[in-house]
């Protein structure tokens, strides 16, 4: 998928595996944050959009 990154799961975002549920949570929503190579910050791609709800994230539904 040319389209897709994946991101690596760095220092920093394994320190905010202390603040979710799950690791995947927890690397999503890291992702999902602006950086100086991502200022819009990362879409995160779920077939479970409506648990990111409640989370300022942006989200590609991809059960659509």
């Amino acid at each position: 998928m040319p389209g897709i990154t994946v991101l690596d799961l760095d220092l920093a975002a394994a320190l905010a595996l202390a603040r979710q549920e799950t690791w995947a949570a927890a690397h999503s929503q890291y992702a999902a944050q602006p950086t100086p190579d991502r200022p819009d910050g990362a879409i995160v791609a779920t077939t479970a959009p409506k648990r990111w709800e409640v989370d300022p994230v942006r989200v590609l539904d991809l059960n659509t």
